[in-house]
C-alpha cells in the first residue's frame, strides 16, 4: 500500500460522524414506544435508515478490519498490538451479527414483531457505539502514532 493509498485519520473520523448520524436516524425511528403499531411512514423511514446505515457501515468496517487492525496487531508496539487484539476480540462478531440482523429482519417481520425489532436494533446500536468510541479514543490515536494511518489524505500529485 503506497502513501496515497493509506487510510487517514480525518476520513475515518468523518466516516464515524456519518455513521453516528445514520445510527441516530435509525434510533429515532425505533425508540418511540408509544404503544401504537408501527405505521407505514415509520416503517418506511426505519427501513430507509437501516439500509443507509448498513451500506456505510459495511464499507467502513471492511476498511478498518482489513487495513488498520492488522497493522496495529502486527506492528512493533506491543501495547498497541494488545489493545488492537482486545478490541478485535470485543467486536469480532459485529459484522456477522449485523449481516444476520439485516437478513433476519425483512419488512414483513419488522411489521409483525416491532417490539422485538426495536430491541434487536437498540442492542446493535449499543455495540456499534461502543466500537466507534473505542476506535476514536484508543485505536485511531495508536494507529496515527505508529504511522499506520496518516493525519489527512495525501493529495494526488
Amino acid at each position: 500500500m503506497g502513501l496515497n493509498d493509506m487510510v487517514d485519520y480525518e476520513t475515518l473520523m468523518l466516516e464515524h460522524d456519518a455513521l453516528t448520524v445514520l445510527a441516530t436516524r435509525l434510533i429515532d425511528m425505533v425508540v418511540p414506544d408509544d404503544g401504537m403499531d408501527i405505521g407505514p411512514t415509520r416503517l418506511t423511514a426505519a427501513i430507509a435508515a437501516r439500509d443507509a446505515l448498513s451500506g456505510a457501515l459495511m464499507q467502513h468496517l471492511h476498511t478498518e478490519d482489513s487495513t488498520i487492525y492488522p497493522k496495529l496487531i502486527g506492528g512493533n508496539d506491543a501495547s498497541a498490538a494488545a489493545a488492537a487484539r482486545q478490541v478485535v476480540a470485543e467486536f469480532k462478531d459485529l459484522i456477522g451479527d449485523w449481516m444476520a440482523y439485516m437478513a433476519d429482519w425483512p419488512i414483513t417481520r419488522i411489521e409483525a414483531e416491532w417490539p422485538v425489532f426495536r430491541s434487536a436494533t437498540m442492542e446493535l446500536m449499543r455495540r456499534l457505539n461502543g466500537r466507534v468510541r473505542r476506535e476514536n479514543e484508543l485505536l485511531y490515536p495508536l494507529a496515527l502514532a505508529a504511522a499506520h494511518i496518516t493525519l489527512r489524505a495525501t493529495p494526488e500529485c
